[in-house]
């Protein structure tokens, strides 16, 4: 179906001409001649396979593994996504990154399955599983920018996936811009009660520490080197020049990271707590740090 994208801000949900098409406010909305729908991405969905046949989001052969898969990515995956990007509480992050990690994991293994097949999550079809998976994997890269959280190079098929996406013909027309998404989260917190930015502030710095640590280590670990250890090895040789020959390269993308950090202070985190409530007390911070 041909597409049209507008980027949609919460005034315009009770206000102008998506008003007209929802009254309620209830997004997203879908119509087709007489029968409209709205506030139910499950409904929806529904709704659409079961009125346009041609090319099944549930292909007969596969019903049990798609909703096997929907069922994990709706209920496990989009929830911990959620919660990532707007439960600012520093106390249950660490335990957030390592359900994150088992999630990567499991849609690794799941696409690692029939890889081989075609570029979707199960192969050769386009599927609901990549209707479901698509958009909360393109919020992962809002969550490697505030969070610092990415998906790593051990989950080769995820990245390959991911990497795909931005090609396959069902997707691309909606395809939303990543810096739209991070205005996005960043003003919506923003509008919530001044401890949130308070907590948007002190993550966006420990997102800073990480990237720099890492480099540090990296650097630290190659000058730890020892000559006379390498001039015997010739595997840990090869390894020791690959990764001095890849330091510049790390060098400008934290440098480019950087950047980033310091535009989204500038634009967003200092005009923030310039509008913020100055009455919190030191004692109330404490406890979130």
């Amino acid at each position: 179906m041909p597409v049209k994208t507008i980027l949609v801000v919460p005034d315009d949900l009770t206000s102008g001409s998506f008003a007209t098409i929802s009254p309620d406010g209830k997004f997203p909305v879908f119509q087709d001649g007489v029968h409209k729908l709205s506030g139910s991405t499950d409904a929806i969905l529904e709704y659409m396979e079961k009125t346009f046949t041609d090319s099944p989001l549930v292909p007969s052969e596969m019903v049990k593994e798609v909703d096997e898969w929907v069922a994990y990515i709706r209920d496990t995956f989009t929830p911990l996504i959620r919660q990532l990007l707007y439960d600012g509480n520093p106390l249950i992050q660490q335990d957030l990154e390592t359900k994150l990690h088992d999630a990567f994991a499991k849609l690794d293994g799941g696409i690692g399955l029939n890889r081989s097949k075609g570029p979707y999550f199960l192969g050769s079809q386009f599927t609901l599983v990549d209707v479901y998976v698509i958009p909360f994997l393109a919020l992962v890269d809002v969550i490697t920018y505030f969070r610092g959280l990415e998906i790593a190079s051990t989950y080769p098929h995820l990245v390959a996936y991911k990497a795909a996406v931005s090609t396959f013909p069902s997707y691309k027309p909606v395809q939303v811009d990543i810096d739209l998404l991070k205005k996005a989260v960043a003003e919506s917190w923003v509008q919530k009660a001044p401890l949130p930015i308070v907590l948007m502030t002190m993550l966006q710095h420990h997102s800073i520490l990480v990237h720099l640590e890492r480099f540090v280590w990296l650097v630290d670990r190659l000058a730890s080197v020892k000559p006379e250890d390498i001039a015997k090895d010739s595997m840990k040789r090869t390894l020791i020049g690959t990764q001095l020959r890849g330091l510049p390269k790390q060098f400008g993308q934290l440098l480019d990271l950087m950047q980033e950090h310091a535009q989204m202070e500038e634009r967003i985190i200092f005009p923030a707590l310039d509008m913020a409530d100055p009455g919190i007390e030191w004692k109330d911070l404490v406890k979130f740090a």
